[in-house]
């Protein structure tokens, strides 16, 4: 396969974005290889909806399906796998019955938690290759990197 039409595609963008799209692939690819073993039975994607439900507990199915960036459907397929685990659970909305909610329940907090312990330690121990001066400068650089970020509603702070 020829990767040049790709590549002079890729060449064409603004160095902004592409620096910003390989800072994002990059995480994303390291925080999932962190999250991925068999012990774990769900998928990045279900990963990244309960997460969003842990940070938003009790949004509705399409202010999800928006922030996740899927369908509808696939999100539908996905919140029932989640159900089906005990990791979350979905409630109709008291005031408009049609629209339905979504909650973490405790076996998915409980995941999450570990998760991001499990996650936080490998974390610490790939960036202790760093100097003390580069770990140093890290924190303020990512800090102000996700500040610049959320003002183009890319991230929330």
């Amino acid at each position: 396969m020829d990767n040049k039409p790709f590549q002079s595609e890729w060449d064409q963008l603004p160095e902004n974005v592409k620096v910003t799209a390989q800072l994002f692939g990059t995480l994303a690819q390291t925080i999932f290889s962190y999250f991925n073993d068999e012990t774990i039975k769900i998928s990045p994607l279900n990963f990244m909806i309960l997460m969003d439900i842990l940070g938003n507990p009790g949004t509705s199915m399409s202010e999800l399906a928006k922030r996740v960036g899927i369908s509808k459907p696939q999100l539908s397929r996905s919140v029932s796998k989640l159900e089906d685990l005990h990791m979350i659970k979905r409630v109709h909305n008291t005031e408009n019955r049609r629209n339905v909610n979504v909650y973490p329940d405790k076996e998915g907090s409980d995941l999450m938690v570990q998760q991001f312990l499990r996650v936080a330690n490998r974390l610490d121990k790939t960036l202790s290759a760093l100097s003390s001066e580069d770990r140093a400068r890290l924190v303020p650089l990512m800090t102000e990197s996700l500040e610049i970020l959320s003002k183009a509603g890319i991230v929330q702070q």
